[in-house]
């Protein structure tokens, strides 16, 4: 995750003068209760046994790849971030998504203040079975720091968790269909500016039309439920899919909290991963994240740090959020 303290001025103006389009209602007040209300209610809830639906053996095997040395930490232009799009290739083909454009890998070259740059985006999709013509973009970023001279940034929660979550998830919807269809972005440059996401929002948009996007849901650092939560983000801008968050609650044992979306400077999550993108364009999102942890954005993030049991957890809260979601 790119965490952000300050607001991209172009980003506000454009939203601030979408405002008022179909997808977005003006919320003065958070649609949600305070975070002691929702955390007070979850504390008596009963336990659930957890259901798992994933490849469970599959998806920590994908977590410790892409976390591993030999990723060299995934900084873009390296051999190691290579050898993680390589990988995320072949689990895709092994899935059997089908390519958009022809092709799994969408290159793209972006230019802002800071220069030009290129990347590579790998993009597949699962037709829906009734309401094709709609799609879920589900995104995770496999970019990550790289190395600074022989130290490794490993990246495990962030975010070689969300790319391993992503590839389970299009294993699973490919075997069981949505009415909706499912786009599987597994996005790059998001540690230098979300570039991958604004480039592939504008691709999707010009493939499928604008009005086919129908929503998204950004998976980044889902692997360290510490305290036993983890946030879904956005329900403040798009509050009719509380329902989403609300549904999950009886599958998983994690405390499932809605926030970091009200505006309140260096707490608002809304700007800081791929979903950015998206809301620009308003079209729906929902953000999955854990909050920060001492090992963010640390060479101290790696495999060993991860609780493989929430994170399976965490996945499955993902997949059943997916199943919930009405378009």
């Amino acid at each position: 995750m790119m965490r952000l303290f300050v607001y991209l001025p172009f980003i506000i103006l454009s939203i601030a003068c979408n405002n008022k389009e179909k997808n977005e209602k003006p919320v003065t007040t958070d649609p949600y209760p305070t975070l002691e209300v929702q955390r007070a209610a979850l504390a008596g809830k009963p336990y659930a046994t957890p259901v798992r639906l994933i490849d469970s053996l599959q998806l920590i095997s994908d977590l410790q790849f892409f976390s591993s040395a030999a990723c060299e930490g995934r900084e873009p232009g390296t051999a190691g971030h290579a050898l993680a799009r390589t990988r995320i290739l072949e689990r895709l083909r092994a899935t059997a998504v089908d390519s958009l454009g022809g092709s799994l890998i969408q290159p793209f070259s972006s230019s802002n203040i800071n220069g030009s740059t290129e990347g590579l985006n790998v993009i597949g999709w699962v037709k829906g079975t009734s309401n094709a013509g709609k799609y879920l973009v589900l995104t995770a970023h496999y970019d990550h720091l790289g190395k600074d001279g022989s130290t490794i940034y490993y990246g495990a929660d962030d975010n070689a968790s969300g790319v391993a979550c992503l590839l389970a998830l299009a294993d699973y919807f490919k075997a069981h269909p949505r009415p909706y269809s499912i786009v599987f972005a597994v996005l790059d440059r998001e540690e230098t500016g979300l570039r991958g996401a604004y480039a592939a929002v504008d691709w999707l948009q010009a493939k499928l039309g604008n009005q086919a996007l129908a929503f998204n849901i950004n998976m980044d650092m889902i692997a360290r439920s510490d305290k036993g939560e983890i946030f879904v983000s956005g329900v403040k801008h798009f509050p009719d899919y509380a329902y989403v968050v609300n549904d999950v609650q009886p599958y998983t044992n994690v405390k499932v909290l809605m926030g970091h979306d009200s505006g309140s400077p260096g707490d608002d999550w809304t700007l800081q991963s791929d979903h950015a993108a998206f809301y620009a364009k308003q079209i729906p999102f929902l953000y999955v994240g854990v909050e920060d942890h001492p090992d963010y954005h640390k060479p101290t993030d790696t495999f060993e740090r991860v609780n493989p049991s929430a994170y399976l957890e965490n996945c499955n809260m993902v997949l059943q959020m997916i199943k919930a979601l009405r378009l």
